[in-house]
């Protein structure tokens, strides 16, 4: 049985006496809304003194080491849905409490111009019942409970309770949902009558029984298992122009009490039924009816008003606006800066952090404008896709949870929206099968990792995105929807899983695999299919999902595979339309590295990858004498064509810094693709250079590589037609040594951010090696570390300022010690521990490195230098030969023809502003004091 529990609590911290009593309303169990309300003088919503604006009700709740600082608005009589009341003495304050046990409150009220919309705490002066303080407990949930939908960090949101993944199914149409005719002053758009029936006895209502259609509609679409609803809460100027917040469509300043806490009742049967609100704050033709678009009065206001009312709910979505931003047919709106300023506004009046995203225009050039600058910004959780043609939605999809990794910021990627605008979703008399946006849009979206679809329905069919009135147009594709979801949270491990379609032959399949454990593949066509199961011991099980029906799963053809290479799957039951085949591990125990810590992974060519079977007479063979993989281009059936080598990656998981390290020649410019599960994810081509042989670094950038992925690098055998060799010209042989992946971990920018940097002038720059801003142990065992005068070491005793840094610890001292690379010893830069500086560039242009360096021998002279996470090779080997036992200045670089190098070789081309200087480890041991950059090359250190 529920309990509503009322509590009259008498404080007597009290700044006014006169205000004696709050009471608390609510369940009080976990998960639970709590209403607090408070008495103070009688205000109306258009009185002179504006109640929503002059006045600031904040309440801090805390519960041992949290704490939530959440936001209040005025009430009118605290009871407005019912009465249509435009005055009163009641102020709010609504609280979802995730803990059980005692909870404690204390209240801020302040009186002042605009304080309602001003952060600084002593902002205006206390008024009423500030001061306030008390207390409450909570008990444990009656029934179980999820808790609040929240985002973590990974692509899915999850139910803070039981961290469950989220995966979103529901309703984009009608975006004017809350034109509701029953709603106080809202144009009647809407009336649901279908879904009269689908209200139950004991479901809300207000006044006298209102509310009954738009609650059975909820009803209905919550019984076809769907969890989210898409709605605006403003469209003033807009598509509908029937739903605002506001006392009146041209006010700004004053919200309409009774309205929004009718809304409030149809929001709270929202979260009884697991629905997600997914606010839409704005449109694109009303996205500068508030302070032109910037973050002012208006909008602050409007925002917190909304946060006030209704971000207690469990599952709230936050959307900046649809379609933002200008574009050639709405060539007005809001800028890079207005979405970030909106973004953090959100987060930081939001207590509970729910899921800030912005939807999107339907282009993916207008997408990209808009996005890009957004990607790693700590303010928004994800787009809210909209897409014209949804043949596109699976490789946008991919597209944004691959950038937003790379950025370091994972995105919840949602399908919100389909077109063409006049199409979208048609009803199920229109298209019964739903046999295209099945296959282009709700698959599409799932199996590239997507978080989730809601269906628009277009302006040409009945029941469509301003006058839906009856859900069941479109029942079939609910079930449809509902049975996708089913899958993934029943048979998947989809948070650890990701997309890799070309891990089988057919163009057309989704692949969504977990390497080595679990693999689905859906197919629009059913067709014969092999799956790349290389490098796998495991044998595993085949059995096939019927995303139209939704049944158990089937056998097919094919029950069972083992791995080690390219494996027919076999078809499914039936060969008629679309399958999905589900493919899962056999063996029980698998042994895991999730306990591995990060490391810097270098996978070396003879050593760690396998030759695939020759492919169109293209195959590789080992060249020992130079550690590489290679062409015999000496046989012409050879050249110009691909061989290939592959390996499994068998380390943790993560975002890593990717180089490729080549062997240039002087015979050709030989190219290389690297390929994750099948699919390119980088090009490069070999420098030009006069030498035979000559080690070239190509940085690919930042990747996402999981445990157990495929890795696959090919190259081919070029001529550039310039060395004369028998008859014709020689070739190069595509050679390679390895593949390192340097694991993302703390990001130095973020670590040098707000930092004071070392200033260049007059095209010099000096810095104390010791001076630095950031330092990284980069994966590794070894750190750069202080050393200084108090440790009376005969260095820091000749230390500039007794103080300098080295490479520790120093296990190999002399030329007998073992060398272990990547343990004491880095022969490629950025791979070792790492050293940073900030530092701010006046002139641009070439600048030359000089370091003064103390080394004993030949095993601690060496270290390489970078700049912002890039190795250039004018960088690499920075050496140190003569004047041992001793600091002395170099800019030489070592090369295989001069060990000791040629002087002021080492150098950095650097642009205007701030910017990161970086070195990493070549030799443990060594030890840096002073460092110097010089834009004269004929400059030399004193």
């Amino acid at each position: 049985m529920k309990i509503t529990t009322v509590l009259f609590l008498l404080i007597t911290q009290l700044t006014f006496s006169q205000y004696k009593d709050v009471k608390v309303e609510g369940e009080l169990q976990k998960w639970k809304k709590i209403t607090l309300s408070f008495k103070g003088d009688t205000f109306t919503e258009s009185q002179e003194d504006n109640p929503f604006l002059n006045y600031r009700l904040n309440v801090v709740f805390k519960h041992k080491n949290k704490t939530y600082k959440v936001p209040g608005f005025y009430a009118a009589d605290g009871n407005a849905a019912e009465t249509s009341a435009k005055s009163g003495n009641i102020w709010q304050v609504r609280f979802t409490p995730d803990e059980v046990g005692e909870w404690t409150y204390e209240v801020s009220f302040r009186n002042g111009k605009n304080v309602a919309v001003n952060d600084a705490a002593d902002a205006g002066k206390p008024a009423a019942f500030d001061g306030l303080q008390g207390r409450f407990e909570i008990a444990e949930p009656e029934a179980k409970a999820k808790g609040r939908l929240v985002y973590t960090g990974d692509r899915y949101l999850h139910y803070a309770e039981d961290n469950t993944p989220f995966l979103k199914g529901g309703t984009d149409s009608p975006e004017n949902f809350l034109g509701y005719y029953e709603f106080d002053q809202t144009p009647p758009s809407h009336k649901y009558e279908p879904h009269a029936k689908d209200w139950k006895q004991g479901d809300p209502t207000w006044q006298n029984g209102k509310g009954k259609n738009i609650i059975g509609a909820l009803n209905y679409l919550a019984s076809k298992g769907m969890n989210s609803v898409y709605f605006l809460t403003m469209n003033v100027q807009g598509d509908g122009k029937d739903v605002w917040p506001w006392t009146d469509e041209n006010e700004r300043y004053r919200f309409d009490c009774s309205k929004l806490d009718q809304w409030e009742i149809v929001f709270n049967h929202m979260d009884n039924l697991g629905l997600m609100l997914h606010i839409v704050t704005q449109e694109t033709e009303n996205e500068l009816l508030m302070d032109i678009g910037e973050l002012g009065v208006q909008r602050k206001l409007y925002y917190r008003e909304l946060i006030a009312r209704f971000s207690h709910h469990l599952g709230v979505t936050w959307n900046l606006g649809e379609e933002n931003g200008p574009v050639h047919w709405s060539p007005k709106g809001q800028n890079d800066k207005d979405r970030k300023a909106m973004a953090k506004y959100i987060k930081k009046q939001d207590p509970y952090q729910s899921l800030v995203v912005l939807h999107t225009h339907a282009v993916p050039k207008s997408q990209d404008l808009f996005l890009e600058p957004l990607l790693g910004y700590q303010f928004l959780d994800g787009p809210s896709l909209q897409t014209h043609k949804p043949e596109l939605v699976h490789n946008i999809t991919k597209k944004w949870i691959s950038e937003s990794q790379k950025n370091g910021r994972n995105w919840v990627v949602n399908q919100d929206e389909i077109g063409p605008a006049d199409t979208g979703a048609k009803p199920d008399k229109d298209d019964p099968g739903h046999d295209g946006i099945r296959h282009q849009v709700l698959l599409a979206n799932l199996m590239a990792g997507g978080a989730g679809v809601e269906w628009y329905f277009g302006y040409k069919f009945a029941h469509n995105d301003l006058k839906c009135e009856d859900w069941r147009s479109r029942d079939i594709l609910w079930d449809q929807t509902r049975y996708a979801i089913d899958f993934f949270q029943q048979y998947l491990p989809f948070t650890e899983m990701q997309s890799a379609d070309d891990l089988t032959d057919n163009k057309n399949d989704f692949v969504f695999a977990k390497n080595d454990n679990t693999y689905a593949i859906y197919q629009a066509e059913v067709k014969a299919t092999t799956l790349n199961l290389f490098g796998s011991k495991n044998s595993f099980v085949v059995k096939w999902f019927n995303p139209r029906t939704g049944e158990a799963l089937q056998n097919g053809t094919v029950r069972k595979i083992r791995g080690g290479g390219k494996v027919d799957i076999g078809f499914p039951p039936k060969k008629d339309k679309d399958w999905v085949a589900l493919i899962t591990s056999k063996s029980q125990s698998r042994k895991g590295i999730s306990n591995s810590k990060k490391e810097v992974v270098k996978l070396d060519a003879l050593k760690d990858f396998t030759i695939d079977e020759p492919s169109d007479n293209t195959v590789y063979y080992s060249d020992e004498a130079n550690g590489v993989l290679a062409i015999n281009a000496a046989d012409t059936a050879q050249r110009a064509k691909l061989a290939y080598a592959s390996t499994r990656f068998e380390k943790l998981s993560g975002l890593y810094n990717l180089s490729f390290i080549s062997m240039a020649e002087n015979d050709g410019e030989s190219e290389y693709i690297i390929f994750k599960n099948g699919t390119p994810i980088a090009t490069v081509t070999n420098p030009e250079t006069d030498k035979a042989f000559k080690v070239a670094t190509h940085d690919l950038g930042k990747f996402f590589i999981a445990e157990n992925d495929i890795i696959q690098i090919a190259s081919k055998a070029v001529t550039n037609n310039k060395i004369p060799e028998n008859n014709e010209t020689a070739w190069s042989r595509g050679r390679w040594s390895r593949l390192v992946l340097i694991p993302e971990g703390v990001s130095a920018a973020a670590a040098l951010e707000g930092k004071k940097p070392f200033e260049e002038k007059n095209g010099l720059l000096e810095i104390e090696a010791e001076a630095f801003h950031f330092s990284s142990k980069n994966g590794t065992e070894r750190a750069w570390v202080i050393k200084s005068h108090s440790e009376k070491t005969d260095q820091s005793e000749t230390a500039s300022k007794n103080t300098y840094i080295q490479a520790v610890p120093d296990t190999r001292v002399t030329h007998d010690d073992v060398l272990i690379e990547g343990e004491n010893f880095f022969p490629f830069a950025g791979v070792g521990g790492v050293v940073s500086y900030k530092i701010k560039i006046n002139k641009p242009g070439r600048y030359y490195v000089w370091a003064s360096v103390y080394s004993s021998g030949s095993e601690d002279n060496g270290v390489h230098v970078g700049i912002n996470n890039t190795w250039p090779e004018s960088g690499a080997r920075m050496q140190w030969c003569a004047g041992k036992h001793k600091w002395t200045w170099s800019s030489a670089q070592r090369v295989p023809e001069n060990h000791c190098g040629t002087p002021k070789t080492i150098y950095l081309d650097l642009e205007k502003g701030e910017t990161i200087l970086s070195f990493s480890m070549r030799e443990d041991g060594l030890k840096m004091d002073r460092i110097i950059l010089a834009k004269d090359a004929s400059f030399s250190p004193n």
